[in-house]
């Protein structure tokens, strides 16, 4: 566990001061977990930057503060697309999906055409707490940053 913790860690320090590095990484000796704990890391690494505006969630099952830093999020979708999410403190008894009691809004893009229910909106902005879930479905999602001004956007 130690040497996986040092290999993450390592690839993450060399990713932060070399980008361009990346490509020279051997990756083909860490098992599944292991790449799938740097994905983790790198995702919240990039997330935690101040040089990235937004980022696209694809649907799946989202834990936040793991997957999702916590905070205040404007969440959408493509401009012709439709998603549906999910935020609740469990996940159902399968662990499939958020348990429905849960918030759920229907995302809509601007140009979006096809069926939605009456309360579907243009964007959502939520405040995502640690160990919360949050599912995303239909769609892939927008997630900005929200700094409070009058659009949402940082």
């Amino acid at each position: 566990m130690k040497r996986a913790l040092c290999i993450i860690l390592a690839l993450v320090l060399v990713l932060a001061l070399a980008p361009a590095a990346f490509a020279d990484v051997d990756l083909s000796g860490m098992s599944f977990d292991e790449l799938v704990a740097l994905k983790d890391q790198i995702n919240l690494a990039l997330w935690n930057s101040a040089d990235w505006q937004e980022v696209t969630v694809p649907q799946g099952i989202y834990k936040v503060g793991a997957d999702i830093p916590a905070g205040k999020w404007t969440i959408k979708t493509s401009a012709d697309g439709y998603s549906a999410v999910k935020i609740g403190s469990q996940l159902d008894e399968n662990g499939t999906d958020v348990n429905y009691r849960g918030e759920l809004k229907a995302i809509c893009g601007e140009n979006y055409t096809g069926w939605a229910p009456s309360s579907a909106c243009a964007f959502w902005t939520v405040e995502l707490r640690e160990d919360q879930y949050v599912s995303v479905k239909d769609g892939d999602c927008v997630f900005t940053p929200y700094t409070g001004n009058a659009l949402g956007f940082k």
